[in-house]
C-alpha cells in the first residue's frame, strides 16, 4: 500500500510540475485550458486563517519530557534510570527576515526558544557506583518559520545535559540541526472544519558534540507519510489557558494510524495551547507542552510599537491562474498612512512597489503553485505576503501582513482525483478505512 501511495504521489507531483509557469507574481498569465466545472466548489467553514506574528510575541509553556531514550542505549550509562523531566520553555519571535541570509526568497520568522527541565535519576559514577541526583537539560533553539503559513523550514538547537549529585557529571553538550523537505506545513491554512490532508516529509538530522549520551555520527534521514485531521474543536474550558471560541485539534498520524503529533491551535492566541510529540528532538525524546502565558508583541489598543500591515484579497477562492486584486493598507506606529516600499511575495515570486498614501491595490494572478499539503477540496493554497520597512543591512522587515488564497482544482486534477479514489476504494479493506475517509485523505 505504501508503495502504491508513493507511486501515486510521484505521478501527481510530475503532473503538477509540468503545469507550473514561471511568470512574475505581478504578471497576469493566459488562462489555461483545464478549468473546474462552473459550479461553485463546496467549502467547509473556515475556523482559522494564517496568523500574523510580530517581533516580541512570546509564548511560555510548561514542559514534560520522557527522556529515558537518552540513557537507555548509552553504553557508559548502563543501569541508569530517569523519571519524567519537568520545566518551562519560552518561545519568542526574534525577527522577521527576508530569507536571503538563509538562501530563501520569502519572508521568515526567526523564532528563539529557551527551555530548562530537570528530573530525578540514578546514574553510574566512577569509583563510587550508582548515585541519585537530578538530571538537568538546558536548550537554546533557533527556528525558521515561513510567514506565509507558519511552515517550519529549519531548526538548530544547542543542548547541555548535566547530572547534579554528590558527583557532578557532564552528560553531553550537543548541537542538533533539523531540515525539512518540503517545508513542514503543520496547519494548512486556512483551517476548515473537518479538514483532512496528507504530508510527505523528509527530515534530516545532524548532530555534533560529545558526552556520555550517544548521538548519531552521520546525518539521519527520516521519511514519513502522515495523515492530518479531520480537524475538530476543543472547548475553551478544557484547555490550560482560555481560548476564544475554543482550540482546533490537529492530529498527525503515521501510515499505521499511530499518532505522531497532536496540537491544539488557538486562533486568538495565534499559537498552540497544547503540543504533544513522540520526537521533539534529542534523538527521540517524547515531549508534552501546555501554554501558561502569552505576551503579545503589539498592543493595538494603544499606540503600537510596529507598523500594521493589512492584506485583503478581492476573492480568496479563485480559479487556477485567475486574476485577483490585492489591497494593501499600511499604518505606521503613529497611526498615519505609511509611505515607502512594500515587498510582495507569492511562492517564489517577489515584487517591490512604493506606497504613496498608505494604501494600494495590485492586480496579480492567483498562480498554480502548490503548497506543501494537498487535499481533495482544492488544488493549492498559498499565502500572499506583503512586508514593510526593509532593513537592507540586517535583511529584516519591521512588519508583514498575510492573506491566503485557495486555488480551485483543474479538470485534469479532477480526473486524477476520481481515479485515485476509485483505486483506493478497491484496497479499502487493507487499510481499515471507509470510502468517505478515502475520499477525504487523497492529496494532490
Amino acid at each position: 500500500m505504501r508503495g502504491l501511495r508513493r507511486h501515486m504521489t510521484a505521478l501527481l507531483c510530475l503532473v503538477l510540475m509540468c503545469s507550473a509557469n514561471t511568470l512574475s507574481p505581478l504578471e497576469i498569465g493566459l488562462q489555461v485550458g483545464f478549468v473546474e466545472d462552473n459550479d461553485d466548489p463546496v467549502r467547509n467553514e473556515i475556523l482559522a486563517s494564517v496568523p500574523i506574528w510580530v517581533v516580541g510575541d512570546q509564548w511560555t509553556y510548561t514542559v514534560m519530557l520522557d527522556a529515558i531514550s537518552l540513557v537507555e542505549d548509552a553504553e557508559d550509562l548502563e543501569g541508569a534510570s530517569l523519571d519524567i523531566l519537568t520545566g518551562t520553555a519560552t518561545r519568542t519571535v526574534a525577527s522577521v527576515t527576508d530569507g536571503r541570509s538563509y538562501g530563501l526568497n520569502e519572508p521568515l520568522y526567526l523564532i528563539s526558544t529557551t527551555m530548562f527541565v530537570q528530573g530525578q535519576g540514578v546514574f553510574p559514577a566512577p569509583a563510587i557506583g550508582a548515585v541519585e541526583g537530578v538530571l538537568q537539560i538546558s536548550m537554546a533553539e533557533a527556528m525558521l518559520v515561513r510567514v506565509a503559513d507558519l511552515g517550519i523550514v529549519r531548526v538548530a538547537r544547542s543542548i547541555d545535559i548535566d547530572f547534579d549529585s554528590v558527583v557532578n557529571i557532564d552528560i553531553a553538550d550537543v548541537e542538533e540541526f533539523a531540515n525539512y523537505t518540503p517545508v513542514y506545513e503543520i496547519y494548512d491554512f486556512p483551517i476548515r472544519s473537518e479538514d483532512v490532508h496528507l504530508l510527505s516529509l523528509e527530515r534530516s538530522m545532524e548532530y555534533s558534540g560529545d558526552g556520555l549520551v550517544s548521538f548519531p555520527g552521520e546525518t539521519q534521514y527520516n521519511n514519513t507519510e502522515r495523515s492530518v485531521g479531520p480537524i475538530s474543536v476543543i472547548e475553551s474550558e478544557l484547555l490550560s489557558i482560555p481560548c476564544d471560541g475554543g482550540a482546533l485539534a490537529i492530529v498527525e498520524r503515521a501510515d499505521d494510524g499511530v499518532v505522531i503529533e497532536e496540537r491544539h491551535y488557538c486562533p486568538s492566541i495565534r499559537n498552540d495551547v497544547y503540543w504533544k510529540s513522540h520526537d521533539i528532538g534529542l534523538n527521540g525524546v517524547k515531549g508534552e507542552f501546555h501554554l501558561i502565558s502569552h505576551i503579545a508583541g503589539v498592543d493595538l489598543s494603544s499606540s503600537p510599537n510596529t507598523p500594521l500591515v493589512t492584506v485583503v484579497l478581492e476573492d480568496d477562492d479563485v480559479p487556477l491562474d485567475g486574476a485577483i486584486n490585492i489591497t494593501v493598507d499600511v499604518l505606521d506606529v503613529d497611526g498615519s498612512p505609511a509611505v515607502g516600499d512594500v515587498h510582495l511575495y507569492r511562492g517564489l515570486g517577489h515584487e517591490t512597489v512604493t506606497l504613496s498614501s498608505g494604501q494600494a491595490t495590485y492586480n496579480v494572478t492567483s498562480g498554480n503553485n502548490t503548497d506543501d499539503t494537498i487535499t481533495i477540496d482544492d488544488w493549492a493554497s498559498h499565502g500572499f505576503v506583503i512586508c514593510y520597512d526593509h532593513d537592507p543591512d540586517a535583511n529584516t522587515f519591521r512588519a508583514c501582513g498575510v492573506a491566503t488564497v485557495t486555488i480551485q482544482g483543474s479538470a485534469i486534477g479532477k480526473v486524477i482525483r476520481e481515479q485515485l479514489i476509485s483505486d483506493l476504494s478497491i484496497l479499502i479493506d487493507d487499510i481499515s478505512s471507509s470510502g468517505q475517509k478515502a475520499h477525504r485523505t487523497i492529496r494532490f
